[in-house]
Formats: C-alpha cells, structure tokens, sequence
C-alpha cells in the first residue's frame, strides 16, 4: 500500500498555516484609503482575489505561485510548462470573481541564475500571456544564494471588471 498523498504528510500543517495567515491579516490594516476612493478596498468574503474600486470599475488582482509542482520539474528538468501553471494559477482567482484578467508580473528567485532555465521560463510565460490574452507588465528575477535554496515562481495578475457585477458567492446553490 503507497503512503497517503495529503499536505501533513508532505509536513504541510494546514491548520498552523491558516493559523499565521489570520495574524498576518490581522496585523495588516486593510486599506488607508477612504472607501469610494480610487484604491479603497471591496470586501469580498473568501474570495481568492482583491477587489479595490477604481472609478466606474473594479479592478481584481490575485497572488500565486507554482508551489511544490517546482520541485517536480526540477527532478524532470522541464519547466516549460511552469509559467502556464502560474499564470493560471492566478487568472482563475480573478476569473471566479468576475474580473478580465488583463495583466501579469512574474517573481523567479533563484540560488544561481541558469539561463536555460530562465529562457524555459521565459517561453513559458510568453505562451501563457498568449493563452491568458494578458500582457506581461513586468517583473522581479532575483538571484538569492544562501536564502533561496531552488527555482521559486509566483506572480501578480491583474484584471477588471465593472462595479456591481463581482461574483461573490452569495446566491450560489448545490449544482451551480
């Protein structure tokens, strides 16, 4: 019998991570802008996305990174198809509340560059803008020895949508 594939034993510990997560919020003030200002904050119950106001619209934008899926394409030594991964990591958190995802900056830290790997990623990346019909607004590459032990890859996506019409969650029923 294989052992059990879940985040405790990969010594994930959910519970303890949720836990610093809420002290990490609750340390945070939410917005120094007045609501109906340009920047104030939507509050969005459990939504994966930020919703801040910006004129007539809204704009939404989501963090994500490619997570443990990294350690895979470094044992495999293919990464082309990461940066597809991040992107729609984050462009499905903007898209269940509503918003056009309609741009992206990328983070690759890294212990030591290695340009294969970042024209892999690069490729990557182009072909999930392509995919995603977002432009690529910019980006962080960073080479960290000594903090950054492997390939790290996150990414900001950025999206809109009009006032009134989030998808909150609120009317959804059982077979939506």
């Amino acid at each position: 019998m294989s052992e059990p594939m879940d985040y405790a034993s990969a010594g994930v510990d959910i519970d303890l991570e949720g836990s610093a997560v809420a002290s990490l919020i609750g340390a945070l003030s939410k917005s120094v802008r007045a609501p109906g200002t340009p920047g104030a904050p939507v509050d969005l119950p459990g939504g994966f996305g930020g919703l801040i106001e910006f004129g007539e619209n809204l704009l939404a934008m989501a963090t994500d990174g490619v997570g443990s899926k990294l350690q895979i394409a470094t044992m495999l030594e293919q990464w082309g198809g990461v940066g597809i991964d991040c992107m729609a990591m984050n462009v499905n958190d903007l898209l269940c509340v509503g918003a056009e995802p309609i741009a992206f900056v990328d983070y690759v830290a890294v212990p030591k560059p290695d340009p294969a790997i970042h024209a892999a990623l690069g490729a990557s990346l182009a072909e999930a803008c392509r995919l995603a019909r977002v432009t690529l607004a910019g980006g962080e590459t960073a080479s960290l020895p000594g903090i950054v032990t492997e390939l790290d890859l996150s990414g900001t996506a950025l999206g809109w949508l009009p006032k009134g019409q989030a998808i909150t969650g609120e009317h959804l029923q059982d077979g939506d």
